[in-house]
């Protein structure tokens, strides 16, 4: 029940609304070249590759169309691919986004992939440096 109203739900979501997406991300990706939105779910998994993103192991790369009213997030599991569209009706995003004439990405967090999808701009001044290294504890624990 993507973006539908639940019935019943007021002491678990502040909204009313349940938005389930069953996919672990690692990293997003923000492409800055342009892409072809005449693509579908295996062109845009060919771009991302170019990128150097894994799809399939947890990257959600974000695709920003050309004219900015549009955005494509292009994330997979074990089962298959997820390619989520945002239309910007009666708008533009505003990111501060040039667009390079080759293939080049930028890692960006969910809270900004959060700000993204809600049409929302944001600077980063500066990020807080990270504590510990996530992928060296998993090979430990593995």
């Amino acid at each position: 029940m993507v973006g539908q109203r639940a019935t019943g739900c007021a002491d678990r979501c502040a909204t009313g609304l349940i938005t389930v997406l069953p996919v672990t991300i690692r990293r997003v990706l923000l492409a800055q070249h342009r892409v072809d939105f005449r693509k579908g779910p295996d062109g845009l998994l060919a771009e991302a590759y170019r990128l150097g993103a894994e799809p399939y192991d947890g990257d959600c790369v974000l695709f920003v169309k050309r004219d900015q009213t549009q955005l494509r997030a292009l994330l997979g599991d074990g089962v298959g691919l997820y390619l989520v569209t945002r239309r910007f009706e009666g708008g533009r995003l505003r990111v501060l986004l040039a667009f390079a004439e080759q293939p080049n990405a930028t890692t960006i967090s969910t809270g900004e992939l959060s700000l993204l999808l809600e049409g929302k701009t944001f600077t980063i001044s500066q990020r807080a440096r990270v504590w510990r290294d996530l992928q060296r504890d998993n090979a430990r624990h593995a």
